[in-house]
This record gives structure tokens, sequence and C-alpha cells, in this order.
């Protein structure tokens, strides 16, 4: 046997500088070291043996022990660089350097930076183009939009692509898996997923096994805690009196004798003249959060695997709502022998979103929270529910109970079983040519269930009862299985390099609904069975998409670049005739670095210019599944048998088809610019795009004398354009063993509506009699962006009686007081002719900035994310201040003008408001903008050498931190929060950026460890 003998040596970067607290060890062994703080280390070993030696930002080396093996100095060199990068593009890789289209990448330490339970939210601020914006409360997917809007009529949506297959509701997607995102921005890069990739692609890489011949475990964990982030000035009870008597004329009759000082409920002294709720305490709450994910990995020459386990839980901070989920994940790959090779990736996710039901809409719960009155009790153990209602004709309005809402009346859970898997077999018949057959299925079984019980809350508004229990239950099942056959070629010939693709591939979607309601007599029965006024409804749909792909991708010396693609995709929702379409891309680009001439400039380590252009579709299945054809609605008409019109139930069609429907396509050119400076320690990329959509879908007028109840017909027939401008900057410093790093992104973006169909002049939306008086609230017209805000301009406040008459008539109503309206069109009236467009949700411009620094084993980093230039419509303050009916209110209407206090810009107070002073205006239009401290991060990773001492070579390294999300807003929006969505995302509403009391992002604070075993 031999015997271990002492080693020493010293490792060194590339430049010959000592590496302090690098790893040193053997090769299938426990044993290691550290180097100290002069790169030098110290180590038995046996001949034979191999020393391994690794550091963080470093390529890994290795070395056989020998007889006369004594000392040794070892170089590490650095890991790739930017350049040598390899970035997932759409059925292959490329190196960051040969990459002529726009394709942004987020690697996996930034995407689990944030404790959020989707990858969609985890790429806030992180990339050039790409806008998400949180929407509602926990297990809501954000809106994610990538350069702009490029549909009217449906959600414009990228393609996710989870390791070659496509999927959806990312929220089921542990964030911890994922190795690497890449974002397919413009067309010359996403058009390989050609008719649905308009809306850009997102490509998520999940990580794998290394083949280190070593298994490794870690584990990622944190937990923590929430809360929200502002609360509105509402009215307390003295003030709700004194604003009775202002707008009614008298005090409710709740707050007068003798109910003034009659308890609030049986067996209780408090009264309701000494109550004083806080509506916004009794409905917010802290939620806490924690995850947990524990990863095996490992892997030689002949295979490899990763696999986790992972656990999620996120309760929200209103009432009921919350996200669970649990998750496992296997990925392996084994070489069978030098020509074949087998691989498989399969993820279970178990997902259960808590939603309140009512939590959008103008009468939502947190809508409710501002209106119902200050003297009302949220609790009564006198009631069959413990809960307190309205009584209208003695509290002065009718606001149900929002706790009440939530926790008894609208509380539902969303359950999803999600099953993700593909596998592979490749065949390598040489070095440059390999065959891969793959399948896959996305399969998702869902289950919305709520059950809606028999209550008496004591009050008399509607909602305040039910005598009878309400049970929902709608199962969606959703399989999507996919066949890829992939031949790929690639070889260098002398300076010449190609890359070629040739991809068959089929995709079947299956979906099945069964939507059941009914009710029951008691509530101990919470199922369907022997239920009363059941409605059943099933649904069955089925579509087919088959593509041929093809790519070639040519570069001469690594420095001239070419690349084209071209897919044609077969899809079997259109009429005959319309099913297939071919998008064509194709880019080049110059290395202008690798050239002779920039040689002497060695300041200038990367210099490449690119340009592209190509044609994409959106995704035909978000029309559904004959969007060219309509529907037979059975029992809809009536024969006149006998003289006698209803006499025999008939069917009928009612409304007209259109078999020349097709995809809306967009025409996408590109130009980017990459640069790197000081070997890359300085980073730029810009990017310049122009997005046309010439046959958007709109429903054009039909002719009342075609007979049709329906009046429109779908066409391709409307225009848009996006236009913007990208920049990223990057730069990163090392002295010593002081670090530090800063980053920024910045994204300009115009819309411009080019065309609309005949007979569409304009297309409005938003109208809601709580929040605009009934009006319309946006408006999408030609020359302007879509969906831009349209109401009135105010002038002021009428002072007296001379003021008003001496205006254009506005209503019958009109008073001194009353808001002044301008008479745009000068025709003494005013009327839906003087509204002008007010301002457009789109951001002017998106950005972030990432700051990071560590000094030796501790790190710091913040990452701030804003929006510049939007306009939000408050619709919040039409509840709070609009004064269109009587309920609570913002404390801003004790400052309502009054004969005696003329120097305000708050209209009168008074019943049903006359003038319409809440109509959509200008009054209610704010600036969205906003820079938000998103994160901020402090970490300590337990030296090596301590640790291997501690834990006897266990534990190869311990990271804690802590982090704290939404800390800080910086805004002038006066709402719960300035990050506003839509809450109709998937539909055509158009009504993005109007705040109705949307549920607000928290503030939240974690405490979490990251090891490594």
């Amino acid at each position: 046997m031999l015997a271990q003998t002492p080693i020493k040596g010293k490792l060194v970067d590339a430049g010959g500088a000592p590496l302090v607290g690098a790893s040193v060890g053997i090769k299938g062994t426990t044993r290691g070291t550290t180097t100290n703080a002069a790169g030098e280390f110290s180590i038995d070993a046996k001949p034979g043996e191999t020393l391994e030696f690794s550091m963080v930002g470093f390529q890994a080396a290795s070395t056989k022990v020998s007889a006369t093996t004594d000392h040794l100095t070892v170089q590490l060199q650095p890991k790739l660089s930017a350049v040598e990068e390899v970035i997932v593009i759409g059925y292959g890789t490329q190196k960051r350097a040969s990459v002529t289209g726009a394709i942004s990448s987020v690697n996996s330490k930034t995407v689990k930076e944030l404790p959020v339970a989707s990858v969609a939210q985890a790429l806030q601020g992180r990339v050039t183009g790409l806008q998400v914006t949180n929407n509602g409360s926990p297990g809501t997917d954000p809106i994610v939009r990538i350069r702009g809007i490029s549909s009217i009529s449906y959600a414009p949506n990228p393609l996710y692509v989870i390791d070659g297959l496509p999927t959806g509701d990312l929220s089921t997607i542990d964030t911890r898996d994922i190795e690497n995102v890449d974002v397919l921005k413009d067309a010359s890069a996403a058009a390989i997923y050609g008719s649905r990739a308009t809306n850009g692609v997102i490509m998520i890489t999940t990580k794998k096994g290394q083949r280190s011949g070593k298994i490794r475990v870690s584990l990622d964990s944190y937990v923590g805690t929430q809360d929200v982030t502002k609360r509105l000035s509402l009215l307390n009870t003295a003030q709700f009196q004194q604003y009775a008597i202002a707008y009614r004329g008298s005090n409710v009759a709740r707050l007068m004798a003798p109910w003034v000082n009659t308890p609030i409920y049986q067996g209780t002294t408090q009264t309701y003249g000494q109550t004083n709720t806080n509506w916004q305490d009794a409905y917010f709450k802290s939620g806490v959060m924690t995850q947990h994910n524990i990863g095996l990995s490992g892997g030689n020459d002949v295979s490899r695997f990763y696999a986790s386990a992972g656990y999620f839980d996120q309760t929200g901070i209103a009432p009921t709502v919350g996200y669970k989920r649990y998750n496992f994940r296997i990925n392996s790959e084994h070489n069978i022998s030098k020509v074949f090779t087998f691989g498989e990736n399969l993820y279970l996710a178990d997902g259960e979103q808590a939603y309140d039901n009512n939590e959008a809409g103008s009468r939502s719960n947190l809508i409710n929270v501002i209106r119902i009155m200050p003297h009302m009790p949220v609790y009564d153990p006198t009631t069959t529910d413990g809960f307190r209602g309205v009584n209208s004709v003695l509290d002065g309005g009718d606001p149900t109970n929002p706790i009440e809402d939530a926790t008894v009346k609208n509380p539902g859970t969303r359950s999803t079983l999600k099953i993700l898997g593909s596998a592979y077999a490749e065949v390598s018949f040489t070095k440059w040519l390999k065959f891969r057959s793959t399948i896959g299925i996305d399969y998702a079984n869902g289950l919305d269930y709520r059950f809606s019980p028999i209550f008496n809350d004591s009050g008399t508004v509607a909602g305040s009862s039910a005598i009878l229990a309400g049970v929902t239950n709608n199962r969606s099942v959703s399989t999507v299985k996919l066949y890829t056959q992939q031949l790929t070629f690639d070889r260098t010939f002398g300076n010449h390099h190609f890359n070629a693709i040739a991809v068959y591939e089929y995709l079947q979607q299956k979906i099945r609904n069964e939507n059941a309601s009914g009710n029951q007599a008691s509530n101990n029965i919470q199922v369907l069975n022997n239920a009363t006024n059941v409605s059943v409804q099933t649904l069955k749909y089925e579509g087919n998409l088959i593509s041929y792909v093809g790519r070639l991708s040519y570069d001469y010396k690594g420095k001239y670049l070419l690349s084209g693609a071209i897919r044609q995709d077969g899809l079997s929702i259109w009429a005959p005739g319309k099913k297939w379409k071919v998008f064509p891309s194709g880019s080049v680009g110059w290395r202008i670095d690798q050239e002779d001439f920039m040689k002497s400039l060695t300041e200038i380590s990367e210099l490449k210019v690119r340009a592209g252009y190509g044609l994409t579709g959106l995704n035909g299945f978000a029309l559904g599944f004959n969007p060219w054809q309509q529907v037979v609605n059975a029992s809809s008409a009536y024969y006149p048998f006998g003289n006698v019109f209803t006499s025999g139930p008939a069917s009928s069609i009612q409304a007209l088809g259109n078999a020349s429907l097709e995809w809306e396509t967009t025409k996408s050119l590109n130009f980017g610019l990459d640069m790197g400076l000081l070997n890359n320690t300085i980073t730029l990329s810009a990017e310049y795009f122009r997005r046309t959509t010439d046959n958007l879908i709109l429903a054009v007028p039909v002719f009342p004398s075609a007979g049709y109840l329906v009046n429109t017909v779908p066409q391709n027939i409307a225009s848009m354009t996006n236009n913007g401008f990208e920049l990223q900057l990057g730069y990163t410093k090392r002295t010593g063993e002081f670090r530090w790093n800063a980053s920024g992104l910045i994204s300009f973006i115009t819309n411009n509506v080019t065309k609309l169909a005949p007979g569409v002049k304009n297309l409005e939306a938003g109208a809601d009699a709580d929040l605009s008086e009934g009006y319309n609230v946006t408006n999408t017209a030609v020359g302007h962006p879509i969906q831009s805000f349209y109401g009135w301009q105010t002038e002021g406040i009428f002072q007296d009686a001379t003021d008003v008459s001496k205006h254009a008539t506005q209503t019958a109503g009109t008073g001194p007081g009353d808001l002044k309206f301008k008479d745009v069109d000068g025709n003494g009236v005013i009327d839906n002719n003087d509204r002008v467009f007010l301002g457009s949700y789109i951001p002017t411009f998106t950005y972030s900035i990432n700051l990071g620094a560590s000094y030796k084993n501790f790190d710091v980093s913040t990452f701030w994310q804003g929006v510049q230039g939007n306009k939000i419509f408050n619709a919040t303050r039409t509840i709070s201040e609009g004064m269109i009916r009587f309920f609570n209110a913002s404390t801003k209407v004790l400052d309502a003008w009054t004969p005696t206090h003329t120097n305000t810009s708050v209209p009168r107070a008074i019943s049903s408001d006359p003038n319409q002073n809440a109509r959509p205006s200008n009054r209610f239009i704010e600036d969205g903008s906003y820079l938000r401290l998103k994160n901020v991060m402090i970490g300590y990773t337990i030296p090596d050498k301590r640790l291997q001492t501690m834990t006897n070579g266990v534990v190869r390294s311990f990271r804690i931190y802590f982090s704290a999300q939404n800390v800080l807003t910086i805004t002038k929006y006066s709402g719960f929060d300035p990050e506003v969505g839509n809450r109709q995302v998937n539909s055509s509403s158009l009504t993005n950026g109007i705040d109705a009391a949307v549920y607000p992002q928290p503030h939240a604070y974690q405490v979490g460890i990251q090891a490594n075993f």
C-alpha cells in the first residue's frame, strides 16, 4: 500500500497573483483544504490520486499525483467570458459571441434573489424591453410584455419554453431549479417559433448534474414576513358625521338618538357612538412566506442527474388569500455508448391558490374597506356567521362587510396538478451530425372550488344573508403532447463554420372543462350530491399544430456572422386555405474587435454590430379553437307553427363567421451594438427596434339588415407599431478581496395605432357606474397609443351662479362648487365631444439599477426598479373622493368647496353628484412613475477553512443572509400602490392602468440559508 506524502503548493490566477480561499481536494474522497492568504496549501496524498482545485469565478483544474510530486504551482483560468457564454436560442445553443439576434440572459443567482412564486416575477427589471407588472394576490400571474403591445383584441403574452417544451402557468415552476433564462426579443431570434413568437419567447433551462464523479447536495431555504406598504387616510366616526351633514344635509340615523347610544350587539356595552373601526387595520394582516428546496446532483462520464424537492408557501396580506406549492424534479442524461445518448426531464408540482372571488371589480372587498362606515363593528357574535352587516336606512349606504365577504362568502381554492416532462434519444452519426427525437407532455389538472354558506349578518343590504348554500366545482384538464424530430449539422471547414438544423414538430392540445354549480340547504353538505338548482356544462376542445423548421448559421473566422431561419406552421383552428403560413427571419453580425486593425486598441475587448429582420405570429390558440366559425345556438329561437309565434323551440346562428380569418403577424426590424471595454470591466449593449403589425383582428360592424343578433364579425384589418430603444450598462471591479459591480437597464418604447376598421372610429372601454359614472375611461384611436385615457379637462371650480351662467352648459344640476369642464369644441355645451386624450398607461421608459459588493466573506446588494412617464386612472379616488353616492370616504372630502371655503380643488359635497364631478377627467389622472427599492440583501459566507473544521468536511459552503423587498417606493401616486395592472388581463378589456383598489405589493423581510454538502 502506497503511503501518503505531504504535497505543498500555491494557486495563482492568470496574472500570477495568489488565490486566497481556493479549495484543494482529493478526487473521490472527503479530504481537502483551502489556500491561505499567500495562496499556499499543504495536503497529504498518495501517488496515483488526483488533486482537484476550484474557486468561485475560475475554471476548475486537476492534476495526478506521482511518486516525485512534492510541490505544485497551479494557475487557474477565469471562467468563460461573456462572449464565450453559451445561451439557448431555440432548438439549440450558441456562443454569445456568435449571436446576431436580440437575446438577454438571466442566470440562476439573479432568478432566485427575489422570494416570489413565479419566474416571471423574478424577471422584473432584469431584462431590457421586458416589462413585468404584478397583478394581484399570491399565485396570480403577473402581466408580462416584451417590447410593447402587439395585439388589440387578445392578451399579448410571451411564449414560455422550459427545456424545449412550450408551457404556461409559471407559478407552478420552482425558481430554485432554474439554471438560466434566455429572453428572445426580436424576430430574428424568436421567429424560430413562428406563429407563437410575436410576443417574444422566454427560454428556461433547468439545472443538470455535473460530471465530476461526486454527489452534491444543496439546501436553499428562507422564511419571512410581509405587510401592506401604505394605508389611505379615511374618515373616522366623528369626521364621518361631519361629512354626512355636508353631503346629505343630516347625520345618519345610526349616529343619532336613540341608536347612537345603543350597544352594537346584545351582550356588550360598547355603543355605535363609541365605535370607531379602522377597516384597513381589520382587513390587512401580516403574511408569512417561506420556501425550501433541497437538491441532489452528480454524475460521471457515463451518466449525470439532478433531482430536487421544493416547498413554497405564501399567505397574503388580505384575508384568505395565499399560494402553496409542492414540487419534485428529476433531470438525467446517460451516454449509452459513443453513438447513443438518452435523457429525460420530469417535473411534478401540486399548487393551490387560495383566492378571494371578490378581489377585483367596482365593488371588491378592498373597495368596501374604503366605503363601509367607521361606526360599524366588524364582528357580531350574535349573528349566524359572527360578522355584522349594514342597514342602509340607518347607516346611509349599502356596502357589505369586506372581512365577512372575504372569509365567509367569497373564499375559493384553485388547485393545479402539473406534470411537465420530456424524454429524448440522440444518435451521433459523427462528431458533426446528430439526430434527436424528443417526446414531451404538459399536463395540467385544475379544480376551482368555492363554497358559500348559509348566513345572516343582521344587515339589510344585498349580500347580507343567504338562505341556501352555494357550491361551485369547476374542473379543467389540459393535455399538450409534443413530438420533435431534429437533425443537427455542425462543422468547420478551415475558416468557415456552419451550423444547420432541420426540424419536424407536431403539437397536440386537448382541453376538457366541466363546470358545475348548485345549492344546498345545509352548510354541512359542501358537495353537489343531491343539490338543487344544479347547472352543469361540459366543454371539449382540440387543436393541432404541425411545423417544419430550418435554420442555417454561418461565420467566417468568427467575425462575419450570418443566420437565417424559416418555419412553416399549420394550425387546425383556421379555415381551409388559411391553415398554413411561413415565418422567415434573418440576421447578420460583424465582430469588429476581431479585425486586425483593432488589435492595437487593447482597451476595446469586445465590439459587435448586428441587424435582424423577421416575421412572427400571434399564438392562434389565444383565439379559441374555431375562431372563424360561429356556433349554432340550441333553443335560441322559436318556430311559429300554427300561427303561434312561440310554438316550437328552434336553433339559430346568431353571428356571421369569417373563413378568411388568419394569424395576426408582426414584422420586426432590429439593430444592435455590443461593446466591452478593459477586458469587459465595462460592458454595453444597445438595441433599436421597430415592430409593425398590419393585420390585427378587430370586430367589424355588420349591417343590421344582415339579420344577425351579433352585429360584428372578426376581421384581420387593423395595424399598430411599436418603436423602441434599449440600453444596458455594466461595470465590475476587483481590488484584492474587495469586489463590486454595478449595472443599469433602460428601455424606451412608443406605441401607435395606425389603422382601425372601416366604420370603427375608435374603441372605448372601462365604463362603470361606480368608478366612472358610467362613462368609458380609455380610447383606442388612430394616431394615439393603444388604450389611452380619455375624458374631460377641468378648468377649476365654479365660485358663484354668475360663473356658472357664463360657462358652457354642463348639466341641469350644475351649481357653485362644481367642477368646470373645458368646452373643447366651443359649441356652448359640455358633452361627449369635449373629451380629450389624457395620457397613456404605457411608460415612456422603464429602468433598473443593480449594485453589489463583497469583501472577504460579506456581500451586499441592492436592486432598484422603476417606470417613468406612465399615467394611472385612479379609480380608487372616484370611490374615496368622487362622492357619487354616500359611503365612507377619504379625509380629502373634508376639504370640499363651500361658500366659506373656496380655496380648494375638491368640489362641493352634494347628494348624487348632479354635475357628475366624478366623470373621467384629468382630476383622476395621476403620474404613475415610481422608483422602488425592489430588493436589498446582506449575506455572510462562513470561511471554507473554518467550515471544514466545524463540519469535519461534510459542508462545502454555508451562507446566511437577510433580505427585504419593496421597503422604499419613491412616487407621487396617491393610491395604495403605483404598480397597477389589469384585472381582466386575459380578455380584450383595454383597461390597463385603471386602479380600482388593486391588491398592493407588500414590503417583505426574510432570513435564509444556502448550503452545499
